[in-house]
C-alpha cells in the first residue's frame, strides 16, 4: 500500500515537472516572438522614416520622382527664373562662368549704346568700312542712307554686321567700343569685354551668367530692344522686308526677347527670354558654343518650363 502511494506520488510529481517545464519554455517563446516582432516593426518603421526623409513627397506623402537629367551639347548654358525682385533661381547651368566668344549677341550692347546716344530719326550712311563687313543675305549697301531706327531694326533682326558698324561710325568706332565696355562695367558684367560693335571678333567675350544680367537690364530699361528682337518679319521703309534669324520664334510661345549669334570661333550662340506664366516672371535662357543652337535651346526651354514651379 505504501509502495503504491510512493509510485503514485512519484508519477504525479514527474507529470507536474514536465508540465511546469513546458509552461516555462512556451511562455519564453511567446515573449521572444513578441519582442522579435517589436524589433522588426521598429526596424521597418525606421526604414520608412528614412525613405520619407530622403525622397521628396507631395502633400499626401506620395514620392515624387526626380526630373530626368538634361544634357545640353554646348560649351556653356544657363536657364534662370527672374522677377527682378528676389534672388534669381537658377534652373539649369553648365559652365555658366566660362568666358567665351559671343558673336552677334554683342549687338545687344551695340543697341543699348545707340539708344543711349542717338536720336532715332538721325541719318546714317553706309561707308566703305561698314560695307566691308561680312554681309548677311539681305543687307545694306555702300552709300545707302537711312534713319538710325532702320539700321537698328536690320541689325537686331537680320543680325547685319554692316548696320552695326555703320551705327558705330556715327560717333567713331573706337569711341563707340569704349562706351560699350564702360556700360558693361556699369551693369556689373565683370567677365565681359567688347572689341568691336559687330561680334565678328573672337575677342568679344562674355559668360552665360553675365548675359543673364545683360538680359535683365534690357528687360527693365530697353523695351525698344525687346520689341524689335521678337519680330518674326518686319517691313523697313525704304529697304523692304527683313526676317528674324531666330528660327524658334515660330516654335516657342511667350518669347519676350531674342538674339542669335554665330562665328567659326564662337559657334552657335542664342539668348532667348520667355514669359513664365506659372509665376508671372521671366525665364532667361542662354546657349553658347553649340553646333546646333536652336535644338539645344529648345531642349533647354522645354526642360526649364517643365521643371520651374
Amino acid at each position: 500500500m505504501n509502495l503504491r502511494r510512493a509510485i503514485g506520488g512519484f508519477l504525479s510529481s514527474f507529470v507536474f515537472l514536465i508540465f511546469f517545464v513546458y509552461m516555462i519554455f512556451g511562455i519564453q517563446g511567446i515573449f521572444e516572438n513578441f519582442f522579435q516582432n517589436q524589433d522588426k516593426n521598429e526596424f521597418l518603421g525606421s526604414i520608412s522614416d528614412s525613405v520619407q526623409n530622403i525622397a521628396p513627397s507631395d502633400a499626401v506623402g506620395n514620392i515624387i520622382e526626380p526630373a530626368a537629367e538634361l544634357n545640353i551639347n554646348a560649351e556653356s548654358a544657363i536657364s534662370v527664373e527672374s522677377n527682378f525682385q528676389d534672388a534669381n533661381k537658377i534652373i539649369f547651368e553648365k559652365n555658366s562662368n566660362m568666358q567665351l566668344p559671343i558673336a552677334s549677341l554683342t549687338k545687344l550692347m551695340t543697341a543699348i549704346i545707340v539708344l543711349d546716344n542717338y536720336n532715332l530719326s538721325d541719318s546714317v550712311i553706309v561707308d566703305e568700312n561698314a560695307n566691308s563687313q561680312n554681309p548677311v543675305s539681305s543687307d545694306v549697301k555702300l552709300g545707302e542712307v537711312m534713319p538710325v531706327e532702320n539700321f537698328l531694326d536690320i541689325m537686331l533682326i537680320e543680325s547685319s554686321n554692316r548696320s552695326a558698324y555703320a551705327l558705330s561710325e556715327k560717333i567713331g568706332e573706337q569711341k563707340f567700343v569704349v562706351l560699350m565696355n564702360q556700360k558693361a562695367k556699369d551693369i556689373g558684367l565683370q567677365n565681359t569685354f567688347f572689341s568691336d560693335p559687330t561680334g565678328l571678333s573672337p575677342e568679344n567675350i562674355s559668360t552665360a551668367s553675365d548675359l543673364v544680367k545683360l538680359a535683365e537690364y534690357i528687360l527693365k530699361k530697353y523695351p525698344k530692344i525687346t520689341d524689335i528682337t521678337r519680330e518674326k518679319v518686319l517691313y523697313v521703309p525704304g529697304f523692304g522686308n527683313i526676317k528674324n534669324t531666330d528660327e524658334l520664334l515660330n516654335e516657342i510661345p511667350e518669347v519676350v526677347c531674342s538674339k542669335t549669334g554665330f562665328t567659326g570661333e564662337a559657334k552657335g550662340c542664342l539668348l532667348l527670354v520667355t514669359n513664365n506664366p506659372k509665376n508671372n516672371d521671366y525665364l532667361i535662357n542662354i546657349i553658347l558654343g553649340a553646333d546646333s543652337r536652336f535644338s539645344e535651346m529648345e531642349k533647354l526651354i522645354n526642360w526649364s518650363s517643365a521643371t520651374c514651379k
